[in-house]
């Protein structure tokens, strides 16, 4: 066959599979938008990325159709210029990253992104891609295997998604992030088109073996000095890519050798560099969310770059920090570093690190100094005089808790030039590795300085706040060194109060009412800190729940509004209980006397209300309400003994002047009140005048006695019944309270709110498209935390002030809006699933700075 059919064949084939492909791609693709946002931090990305979910949801059909109609045209023009000395013109998007030059921004991080999604398809396909350029190669005859003449290269797929795209005419920023995202998706199909594109051309006997030559006077291979490898890798983690050249492999004087197609074949020398501890913060700190980029100056240091010795072995480094922060099997340092011995180089480091004492000198100096001023500075003004300073009796636990309370500087002193917080575990790292006793403490150094780094610049926590938690870094060493549950374990004390307080510090922002008095418990919390050292037992617990019982009072209190709705939704739930406790001991004494189902509806719903509202109001007249209900049953029983039709005579003036107390508390209108009274009436006269073979009923006793129960009154268990699934119930309650007291506020729901005691105001939201893990959401669902929500299409801040498990209730407030709002728990996550509310911190502190670490090791460990 010619080429041109071979050709064609394979683009059948090749075609098929992509048109099979794409009609799987959308749901995953919303799916993966959809957990891209909430692990967002930027309020503004995520809504441009839930704006992209809405859009492909929205045109799914048609991005399909555009895909199908571009690959095929992209393929019939890429077909004719194979091996072809015409070449089509590229556009912006196609330059590959030397051939920029004078770009706009917008066009620089369009080619970026467009390059990245090439990228991830040339890595998807492996060995396939370079299997089918081989096979091109060897059916044109040419010894150049380019994958430009690749008429299925990966640039075909990514262009033909980046002008679908372009065919829905959105902004060029929702046009970048839906390319990124459908070309990730695809990703996962591109090997088995590449794949069938091969077998194709195998079946019509297309090899993928070539003869190889090697220049036998090859060009040298450059040298790589040590600031280029560092100028590489900052490059790397400030998102830049710098153009890299190929190393031509060593002269070879033996024959052509025939090779497979696979990347053996392609020989590359790839130097790795030794990663250090300033690479390594810079890359956190990249990924931290800092609001700028760093710079190559924002971790300076007096001396090199000190390599991590801890690391040398032969585990990875993101193994190692997995296993350190407890994110991987529990394996001791030792098992997991032994791998391979230290190189000399390191050896030789590691003893001059050991011999110097002119830093340990330099440390007792300074600790001594610190020391007396600390012991001059006394009651009354008096001076004391302290004792030579030793560290004779400390080992290094105790030495860094000294450090904690005499070197800790103020925070007026935490900030540089740059104006960024200094990292005080990076800035004494030298004097901490002279006092460590192993590399394992060596390697806590490093972690703790890395997870601060990362709380230093989390942009999502006010620049004081952050100023407070860097006085605490000596302190939370100390505590890593002493204590192995605090890097490993989520549920530390110690970390949850971080937590807690990074959390309550970002959600009341906007209360401004509240904001001081919490800002000076905070400031009180790290004061209290900075006096003691984490030798005090239960230091962290007993403060964290003191916070955690500040927390809720204030921000359930404080507030008027807040505090009388907390209150209403706290009586409608009594209310509720109090309704169904009654109505289901008074179904259970009517079950045996066989009363018409009309009158049992009125007593167990009517009546009831008629009871609970005078329970509030009027005990006596409620017990009244209860008596009666006894009464009117054997009232309308049949009376065969003359001495019952005359008691029933005596009784029934009372009786019904309390069933006319009653419709009038229960405010029901003169027909249902005439209804009633004429069914009671034909009744009675069916009782006065029972039929001949009547059999005689039960006293009037009797019936009492088996309404005991009911008429009682049991204490009141709200646990039992206003459980969590019955918050639909109590919400008509508490609209009652509401309206009773005249409160303004908006109740949401997951369709809609209104405003209360404005009932009009009304405005819809979008239903929800699916349902989430409530269970796990209620986890991060805490009084303190700050949420975003849509409210007539536009996002508000908010944030949750009191949350009623037993009641599945909680109450907001936003930012600009007088009312505070309640929304049930399952409301909510319906809005979280349906991107229309969101929670501000997308984990909690602790977990975003691991996470950062782990981001910023696995980058390096490549």
């Amino acid at each position: 066959m010619q080429p041109k059919e071979l050709l064609k064949s394979a683009r059948a084939e090749f075609l098929n599979s992509f048109q099979s492909a794409i009609q799987f791609i959308v749901p995953p693709a919303i799916e993966s938008l959809f957990a891209k946002a909430n692990a967002c931090h930027s309020p503004l990305e995520k809504a441009e990325i839930f704006h992209a979910r809405v859009i492909l949801q929205e045109n799914r059909q048609e991005i399909i159709r555009q895909l199908n109609i571009h690959i095929g045209q992209l393929l019939d023009r890429s077909i004719e210029t194979t091996y072809q000395t015409f070449r089509p013109t590229s556009s912006a998007l196609s330059l590959s990253l030397e051939n920029i030059g004078l770009l706009d921004s917008s066009a620089f991080e369009d080619s970026l992104r467009f390059n990245n999604v090439v990228q991830l398809f040339r890595d998807c396909a492996e060995e396939e891609l370079v299997n089918l350029n081989i096979r091109l190669a060897v059916m044109f005859n040419d010894s150049d295997i380019r994958e430009r003449e690749n008429p299925f290269r990966p640039y075909l797929l990514a262009r033909s998604i980046s002008e679908a795209v372009e065919t829905l005419d959105v902004s060029p920023a929702l046009t970048g992030i839906l390319v990124t995202q459908i070309g990730e998706t695809l990703s996962s199909y591109v090997k088995t088109m590449y794949q069938r594109a091969n077998a194709d051309l195998a079946k019509h006997g297309v090899s993928n073996n070539m003869s190889l030559k090697f220049n036998k006077t090859p060009p040298a291979a450059p040298k790589v000095s040590l600031s280029t490898l560092l100028e590489d890798a900052q490059s790397h983690h400030l998102g830049v890519s710098r153009p890299t050249k190929r190393v031509a492999p060593a002269p070879s004087s033996s024959p052509p050798t025939t090779y497979a197609a696979t990347n053996d074949a392609f020989p590359q020398l790839i130097t790795k560099h030794t990663v250090n501890i300033e690479q390594l913060l810079l890359a956190v700190r990249g990924t931290a969310g800092f609001s700028r980029p760093p710079t190559d100056h924002a971790i300076s240091s007096e001396h090199e770059p000190q390599p991590l010795f801890w690391l040398e072995g032969g585990a990875g480094l993101g193994d190692i920090l997995r296993m350190a922060l407890g994110a991987e099997e529990d394996l001791s340092w030792e098992t997991k570093s032994r791998g391979r011995p230290l190189s000399p180089a390191v050896l030789a480091a590691k003893k001059v690190a050991t011999q110097n004492v002119v830093v340990m000198r330099a440390l007792v100096q300074r600790l001594q100094h610190a020391h007396e001023a600390a012991a001059s500075t006394v009651a009354d003004g008096v001076r004391g005089v302290s004792e030579k300073f030793s560290f004779a009796g400390l080992d290094f636990p105790a030495i860094v808790g000294l450090m904690h309370k005499l070197l800790t500087p103020q925070r007026s002193e935490l900030v540089n030039a740059q104006g960024d917080i200094i990292n005080l575990l990076h800035q004494e790292r030298e004097v901490l590795f002279q006092l460590a006793r192993s590399s394992e403490e060596q390697m806590k150094i490093d972690v703790v300085t890395l997870l601060f780094e990362s709380i230093l610049f989390d942009y999502l926590i006010p620049f004081e706040l952050r100023l407070q938690i860097a006085r605490i870094q000596f302190l939370f060493l100390q505590l890593a060194l002493i204590d192995k549950d605090f890097l490993r374990s989520g549920q530390h004390p110690a970390r949850l109060l971080l937590n807690r307080i990074a959390t309550v510090s970002i959600g009341v922002q906007h209360i401004d009412s509240q904001k001081l008095q919490f800002d000076i418990d905070i400031e009180r919390i790290f004061k209290t800190l900075a006096k003691h050292d984490c030798t005090i037992p239960g230091l962290f617990q007993r403060i964290i729940n003191r916070f955690d019982i500040f927390v809720l009072r204030e921000l359930r209190i404080q507030d008027k509004s807040i505090r009388r709705t907390v209150k209403s939704i706290e009586e409608a739930q009594i209310r509720y209980s109090q309704f169904e406790q009654t109505a289901i001991s008074l179904h259970a004494a009517l079950v045996p006397f066989g009363i018409p189902a009309q009158f049992v509806t009125f007593l167990e719903t009517e009546w009831v209300k008629v009871i609970n509202t005078a329970d509030r109001k009027d005990p006596v007249l409620a017990s009244d309400f209860r008596a009666f209900v006894p009464d009117v049953v054997w009232s309308i029983r049949p009376k065969v003994s003359q001495d019952d039709r005359e008691q029933f005579s005596r009784m029934m003036p009372s009786l019904m002047e309390i069933l006319r107390v009653g419709m009038e508390l229960m405010d029901l209108n003169q027909f249902k009140q005439h209804a009633l009274l004429n069914w009671l009436g034909d009744a009675h006269q069916r009782a006065q005048n029972p039929p001949p073979d009547a059999q005689p009923e039960l006293s009037l006793q009797k019936v009492r006695t088996t309404f005991n129960d009911f008429i009682k009154q049991p204490a009141l268990v709200i646990s039992d019944i206003a459980t969590e699934d019955k918050a639909d119930e109590m919400r008509k309650y508490l609209v009652d309270i509401l309206f009773e007291l005249g409160l303004n506020v908006m109740m949401l729901t997951g369709e809609e709110y209104r405003s209360y005691a404005t009932p009009d105001a009304e405005i819809r939201l979008t239903p929800p498209t699916r349902t989430i893990d409530i269970d796990a959401l209620r986890q991060r669902l805490v009084a303190g935390a700050a949420i975003e929500m849509s409210l007539n299409d536009k996002f508000w801040r908010g944030c949750i002030h009191w949350i009623g498990h037993s009641t599945n209730m909680m109450v907001l407030s936003f930012k600009s809006h007088a009312a505070p709002a309640v929304i049930t728990i399952d409301h909510f996550c319906t809005h979280l699933s349906r991107g229309t509310a969101l929670l501000v911190e997308p984990a909690s502190l602790f977990d975003r700075a691991i996470a950062s670490v782990l981001k910023s090791a696995d980058a390096l460990d490549t």
